[in-house]
């Protein structure tokens, strides 16, 4: 199929098609060095207003469909076949306040959200994060009365402490499939991350963790989704926890097929026809994958491109402060190796950069 993957950074949605042996066209807001590999072309859009550029790629390309990556997962196609769930119920899911909710009146394990105007329910400190959004960014603990600032868009969520786990899961929009539950990697330091900045993801995730698997199916069977999908959890001493549910494909993409060696893409767009995939075989091996941070405003000047690397931007790029460099990806036999490694090969991508400094 001539499949047009378009969003904010869809390298590895791009990757995962290409494998599965289909005609790739690429467009994200990035454009990395090895976004080519994996594409019969590649074009580069402006981040704002993203959506409006969507019609003109459609008509170029002629795709026999689509798939819409981050950011652009609630946008409207027309002409087309759109490999993702419907705007309506992306938009739905992704709201953090209505699946708060939502999880409550299910039964499903939660954690007490409020709109920040009524924050006044939940005791200091508490978690402070966007109503929508991804990847950790504008999440931050509130202490005290002194440390509330008003934003538009903001909820506010009880303090949940627990170890960061992820479910992707495979949805025919009745039922669904776990394919892989994956450690979360967030705000890891030696990586520059901040915060709950997203870093990255381990796969799989030690010790198993079952129950979270179980439940991540009816979850995404509940709410009717397909194609591939995640949802985020918190392991607490009580017990799992739902942080959120990605209608999309997720970061954890890459080393959900390192470890597991099915391919995602394949899955996800069986699903479509109401196929789920079998169940997962063992892991093979362990894989990680880690995001690397800028530290402060810096040009790329060094070749980064290694057999590791993904996500890779090219010389004379402009990264700005705390915003992604690239990926590091590891295979190893286990949780301890993996990182081992990615914290070495983060070491000798941050000589190289300090080199061009």
């Amino acid at each position: 199929m001539r499949i047009l993957v378009i969003g904010i950074n869809i390298r590895h949605i791009a990757r995962s098609a290409s494998l599965a042996g289909h005609e790739v066209f690429a467009v994200d807001c990035y454009c990395d060095v090895d976004l080519a590999r994996w594409a019969k072309e590649t074009a580069k859009m402006p981040r704002e207003g993203a959506k409006e550029h969507l019609s003109f790629y459609v008509e170029k390309f002629r795709p026999d469909a689509v798939v819409l990556g981050p950011g652009l997962e609630e946008a409207s196609v027309q002409g087309v076949p759109v490999l993702n769930n419907p705007p309506k119920k992306t938009a739905q899911v992704s709201d953090k306040l209505w699946l708060a909710r939502w999880l409550e009146e299910m039964g499903f394990p939660f954690i007490k959200t409020k709109p920040f105007a009524i924050r006044d329910r939940l005791s200091f400190p508490f978690l402070v994060k966007p109503r929508k959004g991804a990847g950790g960014v504008g999440c931050r603990i509130v202490n005290s009365s002194s440390e509330l600032k008003w934003e538009e868009g903001l909820i506010a969520q009880e303090l949940v402490i627990g170890r960061p786990a992820s479910v992707s899961v495979i949805g025919n929009g009745r039922e669904a499939r776990a394919i892989a539950v994956n450690e979360q990697l967030i705000g890891v330091p030696w990586a520059g991350a901040k915060g709950f900045r997203y870093s990255g993801n381990i796969t799989p995730l030690e010790p198993p963790q079952c129950e979270i698997g179980q439940m991540a199916e009816e979850i995404i069977a509940k709410l009717g989704l397909v194609g591939s999908n995640g949802v985020d959890f918190l392991l607490t001493e009580k017990g799992p926890v739902v942080v959120e549910v990605n209608s999309r494909f997720q970061g954890s993409l890459d080393t959900v097929e390192l470890s597991g060696g099915d391919n995602v893409f394949q899955a996800h767009l069986q699903s479509f026809l109401g196929m789920l995939p079998r169940l997962p075989a063992p892991s093979c091996c362990t894989a990680g994958r880690i995001i690397v941070y800028a530290p402060c405003d810096l040009t790329i000047e060094a070749d980064l491109v290694r057999d590791w690397t993904a996500d890779v931007p090219g010389k004379g790029s402009r990264i700005a402060a705390d915003d992604p460099i690239l990926s590091i990806l590891a295979l190893g036999s286990s949780r301890d190796e993996v990182i081992a490694r990615l914290k070495t090969r983060a070491a000798i991508l941050d000589g190289l950069i300090k080199q061009d400094d």
